[in-house]
């Protein structure tokens, strides 16, 4: 691949990361740790629902960029 689309790539981890980090922070440092969990299982779940289930069904279209 070209310079530009290893470019693009390496910006979507570090914004996968940087998700991460936030969803970590706000669970960590908020007052109603319950809620807050449970809101960040969710945002989890829908992560992992989304990239690791749906994209590998027979009917799905394929993660992004592919075809």
């Amino acid at each position: 691949p070209g310079t530009a689309l290893s470019l693009l790539f390496l910006l979507n981890v570090g914004l996968l990361l940087l998700w991460q980090l936030l969803l970590a922070v706000t669970l960590a440092y908020r007052h109603d740790w319950p809620r807050n969990a449970a809101g960040a299982a969710l945002g989890w779940a829908a992560w992992a629902v989304t990239y690791r289930g749906w994209y590998r069904l027979p009917w799905s279209p394929g993660p992004p960029g592919l075809g």
